[in-house]
């Protein structure tokens, strides 16, 4: 039996739908299908000990390199929004609501990606739709930056939110499959840092570009520094996906597509670069050893390379994933499949509602705080000052004659200074306490930091309240993620992570909304919302049984 540290560890390589390698995947109703999914399994083992053949050294280091530069490209992708709302809010000409749909736009597409880029991954191969999805969000932000249309700007949202979900459930698989098993859970385990670095990376490249003041207009064109910021943002996905051309595919990809000339063309380069040995010791080293699996890998290799169809490929895949749907939506596991949606949705929902909203709250913070000059500020204060301002067109209600205030930037870098110390402490605790109810518990304590939002009055004790409130929200997240996979039987673990993963983005777009239609005039609705939200997400947790 894994034990819970294991389970932790080794869940994030299923944080995204289709991370599970496809010979897990498998039908069991018949003989031939048993078989089959026999020999998948061994094929399997089979990569993984050539994998581990081939040692860990300059291949692997610069595979975790890009990948972990991937993944806080996404990042980065995702939080700069929330620094540009209430830059652009002028010449967008965006209200609240506006804002609220323009960042949805971004989870919406992310809504569909996690429905196509996972087959498009197993059917074109993990490189080809990283490649593919890093080109399609960088140039999408890109086109973001010298374009002054509040709808066309929607648009590329949607798609980076597409491009930038399309890396996120691939870029985990691609590391896995390419790092020896020794030193997998330990690189894995490490990309929530690169998470929390992307937000670093992102308010200080703010906070470096967004007060700068300068203005280039002409008659259907204008650049500003958010402009500015949203350009230099979109291109590290450019720059990633030209770097990435020259990696190979994933091993375990090509086994599965019988490509047995390439796969072996692949461990060698592996083994050259860790080694700086010549091809000719590998191919030894795997004939010499005493594993007849390995021996038949490089035999295979001499043979005709087995061509698979990859419309029929693809045909069985999405036929197999409706049936595996099904199967976890009926008795005995529609229960687990429910609440599991139901946490994945009110956790998300809660995270979103506030994470991508910070700069904003803290700009409205900053605002009122040097428009009043009152020694207290309740959370609540700020909003319904700034609705009662622009009700009596006291205040511009695009907010044309405010910058955005260097306090901002620097509450956003100390929010992401605090997510760090939370990170590592993970393993232990879920060692020590279980999935269930770690999570339970701090989803509890995160309801308990939102309520205390209502009845704070600085802010510095927002601030403070913030700082508790994101780690504890991010331990969340990361926590269902590895729950979820725990929670489904092997062969149809990859349907049910699909469904809680769309539960999750679909909570995010409604996190979103809710920030931008309740905030102003209905902050304690908002407040006690969330707090709801994360009380549901702990007694659905408790519910939910583990195998």
């Amino acid at each position: 039996m894994e034990s819970e540290t294991e389970k932790k560890t080794t869940s994030f390589i299923h944080i995204n739908p289709r991370m599970l390698p496809i010979s897990v995947i498998s039908s069991t109703e018949t003989e031939n299908s048993l078989a089959k999914n026999e020999d998948a399994r061994t094929e399997e083992e089979i990569v993984e000990l050539a994998i581990n053949e081939t040692g860990f050294g300059k291949f692997n280091i610069k595979v975790t390199a890009i990948c972990f530069l991937i993944y806080l490209n996404i990042s980065l992708s995702t939080v700069c929004t929330g620094f540009v709302l209430p830059a652009a809010a002028c010449d967008l000409q965006m209200t609240t609501v506006d804002k609220g749909l323009l960042s949805t736009s971004y989870f919406i597409g992310s809504c569909f990606s996690s429905l196509i880029c996972g087959f498009l991954a197993n059917l074109k191969g993990r490189k080809w739709i990283l490649i593919v999805s890093l080109f399609l969000q960088g140039n999408a932000d890109l086109l973001q930056s010298i374009v002054s249309n509040y709808w066309t700007i929607m648009g590329l949202k949607f798609i980076s939110g597409f491009a930038g979900t399309g890396q996120l459930i691939t870029v985990f698989t691609y590391l896995s499959e390419c790092i020896p098993m020794k030193q997998r859970k330990s690189l894995l385990s490490l990309m929530e840092f690169f998470w929390i670095s992307g937000h670093g990376v992102a308010s200080a490249l703010a906070f470096g570009i967004i007060p700068l003041e300068f203005e280039f207009q002409r008659q259907f064109f204008s650049f500003r520094s958010w402009n500015l910021y949203i350009l230099i943002c979109s291109l590290p996905g450019i720059i990633l996906g030209f770097w990435l051309i020259s990696f190979p595919e994933s091993p375990k990809y090509l086994a599965e597509m019988g490509s047995n000339e390439k796969l072996l063309q692949v461990l060698i380069e592996m083994y050259e670069q860790n080694y700086r040995k010549s091809a000719r010791e590998y191919v030894e080293k795997l004939m010499n050893s005493e594993n007849t699996s390995l021996i038949k890998l490089v035999n295979r290799s001499r043979e005709k390379t087995v061509i698979v169809n990859k419309f029929s490929f693809f045909k069985e895949k999405l036929l197999m994933e409706l049936k595996q749907t099904k199967t976890v939506l009926k008795l005995p596991l529609l229960k687990n499949t429910c609440f599991a949606c139901f946490t994945a949705f009110c956790v998300t929902a809660s995270y979103f509602a506030i994470y991508l909203w910070l700069p904003e709250i803290f700009q409205r913070v900053v605002e009122f705080e040097d428009k009043s000059k009152s020694e207290t500020l309740s959370f609540c204060d700020v909003s319904r000052d700034l609705h009662h301002s622009m009700k009596n067109k006291e205040i511009d209600p695009f907010r044309c004659n405010g910058t955005v205030e260097t306090k901002v930037f620097i509450y956003n870098l100390l929010l992401c200074a605090s997510c760090v110390p939370a990170i590592f402490p993970v393993l232990f605790l879920v060692a020590r306490y279980g999935f269930k109810i770690l999570l339970a518990i701090t989803c509890l304590l995160c309801s308990g930091v939102v309520l205390g939002l209502y009845f704070v009055n600085s802010s510095l004790q927002i601030l403070i309240l913030l700082c508790v409130y994101l780690p504890l929200i991010s331990v969340c997240i990361t926590i269902t993620f590895a729950l979820f996979v725990s929670i489904f039987p092997t062969n149809l673990r990859s349907s049910g992570v699909t469904l809680t993963s769309l539960s999750s983005r679909l909570g995010a777009s409604f996190g979103n909304i809710i920030f931008s239609y309740l905030i102003e005039q209905y902050c304690f609705q908002f407040i006690i919302l969330i707090t709801l939200l994360l009380v549901v997400a702990a007694v659905s947790t408790m519910i939910i049984h583990e195998r």
